[in-house]
C-alpha cells in the first residue's frame, strides 16, 4: 500500500464532456505535485442493479 497515493476514477456522460474537460490543463501547483499518471478509457455497455 502507498499511503500518499490517490486513485481517481471519473465517469463522463458523453465524449463531448470528456473532451471539454481534457482541454483544461491542471493548475500549475497541482501539476507539480503529480509524480505519475496513467490514463485508460473503458467503455461499459450497461449497468444493472445487484
Amino acid at each position: 500500500m502507498e499511503p500518499d497515493r490517490i486513485n481517481v476514477y471519473e465517469r463522463w456522460e458523453s465524449e463531448e464532456d470528456l473532451a471539454r474537460f481534457r482541454g483544461d490543463a491542471p493548475e500549475p501547483g497541482q501539476a507539480a505535485q503529480n509524480r505519475d499518471a496513467e490514463v485508460g478509457k473503458y467503455r461499459i455497455s450497461g449497468v444493472e442493479a445487484p
